[in-house]
């Protein structure tokens, strides 16, 4: 995830933006001025519709509406599908709605280079601000685009990107703002923006549908938020326009922050023509490697497929005879010293796969700081075959770690950090007074799970240094580098692993279509995509992981949208400012091919 302050080449893909300062946001979130109507906004009205510029009108033969019917889409009773690319229309940059109609994002023929690629439509995306900034040129805007669309046969989905009083798409911007979720009077333009929009292009087919809104991230803990608006929104659409599709975002996150654990992500709104959506970029690991706008940044995330890495289905059982451990840290303070497992054969036929882990055990005082893990792999004769891990847990390294206590007084936690400093770098982890003897505390990274051969052999290595360690036991404390081994889970999906391919993607992929097949509803994707190194370096299989993409979309009638058209990192044309310049060539062509 990324600052507001990159240097304007790097376009960053949605979810993981930045915006406008947040003075300008924030004030125009709380004094909205409709340019057109200045008197009835200040006293706090609605405009109406008489204030509104009008709408040109549509060609006669444009064809009908794309509606929902049972799980999928229907133009005039026919079926249909909407392959859409995304338009970011650089609503991460500092633009003003006041300049929309010179906006250098695209021009008329990017529409018809959308088409000749395959796709019938493109996701349109917009800041609710630019509303706010110029109401008129906004509307003209738009009028222009669809204009555009309709002359080259395409469909445009339009999309509140980020919403008026609203931004969290960059957690580490100066700009995120939740207010409105707090806020009923910026709800209430939210809901009188896609109130107009309805208003104008009710009667306008080449306008697919209308996503409500981007990546909903609330502040309450269920998400509660955004099933309320979304139904506001759904009611300000409907006031006006009966006949456009909805699409509707599932909850991105709770508590200010992304990711909704244990929370049902889709929910259902009062309308019978609606959508769901979901965003997916699995594994994320290789989607955004080198990403400069994810935290970190995510560095190699190896290829596509991958027979060798991993991923858990349900939970992990362990085989505690088969661990592999390097010799404990001791008491006392002593500085930086390598630690090595030796080569250890794995001789149980049962397991599947392992993960480094540090842990503390036995009742500790003090602080053990861990760094520089490597695990290397054997033939049963010696022969080294691979280095599986090499994980140096620097700054940016140690961010993918996740901290953990099993067992033990939770009244009495011990403490867990990511040092500034480690073995000849920038970054480690560490922790500090494990008291409570009946408890286990480590850190673990389960994108560093991997898969194992019975019979070949194993060894961890690493570095530790222990600050004051003393044990509150009449025994020494366990404070080791080792390697967790797993056997298969009995219920869990394809064993409990599942290995980075096809399968791999349906299995993620069904955890969000149970939704529609439950609840008879179509279901969309409206982002996915990968980094352009996927498709430039050698092995990453980028060509291979888009195929399967879209052979999963068909395969489950899902309509769809590429992130981006052009971005520095992850568009069909490689630029990130100004209209579109050098071409994605490998996606390209993959487009071409497999668009059906």
């Amino acid at each position: 995830m990324q600052g507001c302050n990159r240097p304007e080449q790097d376009n960053p893909p949605p979810g993981r933006a930045r915006h406008r300062g947040v003075g300008r946001l924030r004030v125009r979130a709380l004094a909205v001025v409709l340019l057109v109507v200045l008197s009835l906004t200040a006293a706090g009205c609605t405009p109406s519709r008489d204030s509104e510029v009008e709408p040109t009108a549509a060609p006669p033969s444009t064809t009908g509406f794309v509606a929902a019917e049972g799980r999928g889409l229907v133009v005039d009773g026919e079926p249909t599908r909407l392959k859409a690319v995304n338009f970011s229309n650089l609503y991460h940059r500092n633009l003003d709605g006041n300049d929309l109609l010179e906006s250098q994002h695209h021009s008329e023929v990017d529409f018809e280079r959308a088409k000749e690629l395959g796709f019938n439509s493109v996701r349109f995306a917009f800041d609710g601000e630019w509303f706010v900034d110029s109401p008129e040129t906004f509307m003209a805007w738009l009028d222009q685009n669809v204009a555009w669309a309709r002359d080259h046969d395409i469909r445009l989905i339009l999309d509140l990107h980020t919403p008026i009083g609203g931004f969290w798409l960059d957690p580490t911007s100066d700009a995120v703002s939740f207010d409105v979720w707090s806020d009923p009077a910026l709800q209430q333009k939210n809901a009188d923006l896609w109130r107009a929009i309805a208003a104008r292009y009710k009667d306008e087919p080449a306008i697919a549908a209308y996503d409500l809104l981007n990546e909903p991230v609330t502040t309450d803990a269920t998400g509660e938020q955004w099933k309320e608006l979304a139904q506001e929104l759904v009611d300000a659409v409907r006031s006006e326009d009966p006949n456009h599709l909805l699409v509707i975002g599932g909850i991105y996150g709770v508590d200010g922050k992304y990711g909704a654990a244990g929370i049902d992500q889709h929910f259902l709104v009062d309308d019978e023509n609606a959508m769901y959506d979901f965003h997916f970029y699995e594994p994320i690991k290789y989607t955004h490697q080198y990403a400069s706008w994810v935290e970190g940044p995510i560095q190699d995330g190896g290829g596509y497929p991958d027979p060798d890495i991993v991923l858990p289905t349900g939970e992990k059982v362990m085989l505690p005879e088969s661990r592999i451990s390097t010799p404990s840290l001791p008491t006392g303070t002593t500085d930086w010293a390598a630690y090595d497992s030796g080569i250890v054969p794995l001789t149980d036929a049962s397991a599947i796969a392992a993960t480094p882990l540090v842990t503390v055990q036995g009742g500790m005082q003090g602080t053990a700081t861990f760094d520089a893990i490597t695990v290397t792999e054997y033939g049963p004769d010696g022969t080294e075959l691979r280095t599986i891990i090499d994980e140096p847990m620097d700054k940016n390294g140690t961010l993918d770690w996740y901290q953990w206590t099993f067992g033990g007084d939770p009244a009495a936690p011990p403490g867990f950090a990511r040092e500034a400093t480690g073995h000849e770098d920038d970054g480690s982890l560490s922790i500090s007074d494990a008291e409570d003897a009946s408890a286990v505390s480590g850190w673990s990274n389960d994108g560093r799970l991997f898969k194992v051969t019975s019979g070949n052999q194993y060894r961890i290595q690493g570095y530790m240094r222990g600050q004051n360690i003393s044990s509150t036991t009449e025994t020494d404390p366990r404070i080791t580098l080792h390697l967790d081994v797993y056997t298969r889970s009995p219920g869990a999906a394809e064993g409990g692993f599942i290995e980075r391919d096809k399968d791999y993607l349906a299995y993620e992929m069904a955890k969000h279509l149970e939704f529609g097949a439950d609840n008879d509803v179509p279901m969309s994707v409206m982002e996915f995509g990968t980094v352009r190194q996927a498709f430039e370096m050698e092995d990453k299989g980028g060509d291979q992981w888009v195929t399967d993409m879209l052979a999963l979309l068909e395969e489950n009638d899902l309509s769809f949208a590429y992130w981006e058209y052009h971005g520095t990192q992850m568009g069909l044309y490689l630029s990130g400012s100004g209209q579109p310049g050098e071409p994605n060539t490998a996606l390209q062509d993959v487009l071409r091919r497999e668009l059906p």
